[in-house]
């Protein structure tokens, strides 16, 4: 087996908006630190395939395709079969993905365009040079006290880090990193662009272990670090980021050798038609427009205001029925399978279809491109009032559907 990576900078070079919420008014005004993005492209006896990890919110179908156009005129043929976009969900990096538009402003095109030239260019040269042979190896590690289900500190949530490490001759040369939590401690008053909790995680992972690490997010839905933490500052991300990446070195389980010799490729497709009402979302509109007339909390301030874009947004679709399309990508190596979800997909609901796997190991990579299905949470969540469901378009119920179609399919 071998593999070709590579690591390059993505930061902006001009002002333009930050994806994530959706009080920002403006552009950013600085950079606080440079975001990057990782590219590994792995060669086994079956297949070739493309990872690309990045320090943004998420890709769309438009990006993806602007991609695969590109690269196609070096006689690079890339689908949903060989290429996998994810972002770490870094709410503050700028908008790629014009699915958000309405919520946080339009992605600069400018920016757009410098991006996917970036990852052509480093595919071209990924692909056509001769890889590095390696060994794949897996270990993980158990997180205490950074993070947990953000609407309930006592709810299951999935705190494992899975790391599927490339040797070289014992030598660590490239991790894929995989952990469930939304990459967010600055807030909404943050208009500086930052790499955010993962990516300062990786420099000292980087640091410490060795190599270069493809950061990736998993079923994170639901989960957060608010009641860990005391602030929205930088340095509260900072000690977070320490303190993670400690435990990963600290506590991370001995390397074990695995197979990734094979691989087989599935797309599948969950179907269901719903029937929207926007009469229950315009008193919705109207309960929480009041409600923050009474509050000047932060927290509560994005809840509400998310909540109402939200509502704003299923209107947009028209009363009525409509066909729910939502689709994964499972990818099944000897030992280890991959179910990449273009979605926020709940904690609990990733740990069930990871422990419905017949591999040896299973990784559960999240926020996938075209990022698209929102979020998609377990039905004891609909009793609260959360941003999750406050948002989502899906009735109760439905997300325990395609948890289960997955599981039919793996």
């Amino acid at each position: 087996m071998k593999l070709s990576f590579k690591k390059i900078n993505i930061t902006p070079q001009k002002p333009c908006m930050q994806a994530g919420y959706v009080q920002r008014e403006h552009p950013f005004e600085s950079v606080h630190d440079d975001i990057y993005s990782t590219i590994f492209v792995l060669e086994n006896q079956t297949s070739k395939v493309v990872w690309i990890g990045a320090d943004l919110i998420g890709f769309n179908e438009e990006f993806i395709q602007l991609l695969i156009n590109k690269t196609k005129k070096y006689d690079i043929y890339l689908d949903s079969s060989n290429l996998v976009l994810g972002g770490t969900h870094n709410h503050s990096a700028p908008t790629v993905n014009v699915i958000y538009d309405e919520y946080f402003g339009e992605p600069n095109l400018e920016y757009v365009e410098y991006l996917s030239d970036l990852y052509t260019d480093s595919i071209v040269e990924l692909w056509n040079e001769n890889g590095v042979e390696v060994q794949a190896k897996y270990c993980s590690a158990m997180i205490d006290g950074l993070y947990s289900n953000r609407n309930d500190v006592n709810k299951l949530s999935d705190k494992v880090v899975h790391l599927l490490g490339f040797f070289n001759k014992n030598e660590l040369i490239a991790t894929f990193c995989n952990m469930s939590c939304h990459n967010t401690v600055l807030g909404p008053k943050n208009y500086q662009i930052t790499s955010e909790v993962f990516g300062m995680t990786r420099n000292h992972l980087e640091e410490r272990l060795g190599g270069i690490f493809l950061m990736s997010n998993g079923n994170a839905g639901d989960m957060g670090n608010r009641q860990y933490r005391t602030g929205q500052e930088f340095v509260d991300c900072e000690k977070m980021a320490a303190n993670l990446a400690d435990q990963i070195v600290r506590k991370h389980t001995d390397w074990q050798s695995l197979s990734l010799e094979h691989l087989e490729y599935k797309h599948i497709e969950f179907r269901k038609t719903i029937i929207l009402d926007s009469n229950i979302y315009i008193e919705k509109i109207a309960e929480f427009n009041e409600r923050l007339k009474h509050t000047d909390d932060l927290t509560e301030r994005k809840v509400l205001l998310s909540g109402i874009a939200g509502f704003e947004h299923k209107m947009s679709y028209g009363d009525g029925p409509h066909e729910l399309i939502m689709p994964a990508e499972i990818f099944t190596f000897d030992d280890l399978q991959i179910i990449c979800i273009p979605g926020e997909l709940g904690s609990i609901l990733g740990l069930q279809i990871k422990a419905a796997s017949k591999k040896r190991h299973s990784i559960l990579w999240g926020y996938t491109g075209p990022c698209d299905l929102g979020y998609i949470i377990d039905e004891e969540a609909y009793k609260l009032e959360c941003q999750e469901t406050n948002t989502t378009i899906y009735p109760c119920g439905t997300p325990e559907e395609y948890r289960d179609y997955i599981i039919s399919e793996l």
